[in-house]
């Protein structure tokens, strides 16, 4: 009977720790200002104007890697004083059907949107999807004091033969950026957006389980064998 439990206990770690393991990575776009390394974004005439910047990879700086992740820097080049409130990325991908997540320092809100190329390759419970799109990151808010603005959408499930496998974004890709900009007061605290000569670093990186998670699970597992061994005591 000891030797059964004691074969349970230790499917179930493991069994836990395989989940932890090949956990989905999730990519995550942070917006951190300041920044480094500078993509110049466009300009206006005046302030609720908007504009858009088309980031073409190693012109000057690359965009994303050959693992689809990346990290790069839009600078606000503006003389007039004006601030961009509202920055709006749109990034191809070959796997929309990942989750995504979404993170800002200077800006209070943050949102994801999906945007599906034509076409049914995937029929799924929710419905017909082409993996096959941009996705749309939105960063806007500018209230003082504010809160850092954050976003997490879910993973679309598909998990049979043939579900697209890709992590993060095309490599390489060209990155369109819509800027609105805006007067806006520079206080100390969140959120101001980015200010006139401002870099904001996009960094884009695939969350997985650490191995922390591991340890953590493992010790927990062994704290409860100690606890049955002294009770039989």
């Amino acid at each position: 009977m000891r030797f059964l439990r004691a074969l349970a206990l230790v499917s179930m770690v493991l069994g836990a720790a395989g989940w932890l393991l090949a956990d989905i990575p999730d990519p995550t776009i942070r917006l951190t200002i300041p920044g480094h390394g500078t993509f110049n974004l466009c300009t206006v005439g005046e302030a609720g104007d908007s504009c858009t910047t088309t980031l073409v990879d190693g012109a000057p700086d690359p965009t994303i890697g050959d693992d689809g992740l990346g990290s790069f820097s839009v600078l606000n080049v503006d003389t007039n004083g004006l601030t961009v409130d509202t920055l709006n990325f749109s990034f191809a991908t070959n796997n929309l059907f990942q989750p995504f997540s979404a993170f800002a320092n200077d800006f209070s809100t943050v949102g994801i949107v999906r945007h599906f190329d034509p076409g049914c390759p995937f029929e799924l419970p929710g419905g017909c999807f082409n993996p096959v799109g941009t996705l749309e990151v939105d960063f806007s808010g500018t209230e003082k004091p504010g809160t850092p603005g954050s976003f997490v959408l879910p993973a679309i499930v598909c998990d049979f033969e043939g579900c697209p496998t890709a992590v993060g974004f095309v490599p390489h890709s060209s990155i369109d950026v819509v800027s609105r900009y805006n007067v806006v007061p520079d206080p100390e605290q969140c959120c101001d957006g980015l200010q006139p000569g401002e870099e904001a670093l996009i960094s884009i990186t695939a969350d997985v389980p650490e191995p922390g998670s591991l340890v953590l699970l493992l010790g927990a597992a062994g704290l409860l064998a100690m606890k049955r061994r002294f009770f039989r005591a």
